[in-house]
């Protein structure tokens, strides 16, 4: 019985003394503190900081106008080859075509 006691006792002074500097540290900000991720005033400020349009980052956007330049660059240098007739062999030629 008294054995108990004292691992009652040991086993509660143990944990009042990991439970004693878990309960003195707390939250703290201070004015100057950065803003962080969780801050409401920043959501609230900008809900979406990295949107260019209502679907879009910047970077997509630019993206996009790249792969539409390319696109278009290639279909216009496509029709000028149909336009000159570059686009397929010459049928001049009677000879065997290498």
């Amino acid at each position: 019985m008294k054995m108990t006691k004292i691992n009652t006792r040991r086993t509660l002074t143990l944990a009042a003394l990991i439970a004693m500097p878990l309960a003195l540290v707390g939250c703290s900000t201070s004015a100057n503190a950065p803003r962080h991720a969780g801050d409401i005033d920043a959501v609230r400020g900008n809900p979406s900081p990295a949107m260019h349009t209502l679907g879009q980052r910047k970077t997509d956007r630019y993206n996009m106008y790249a792969h539409t330049k390319d696109t278009n660059l290639r279909a216009i240098s496509k029709d000028i080859d149909r336009m000159f007739f570059l686009d397929r062999p010459s049928r001049l030629y009677d000879g065997i075509k290498p």
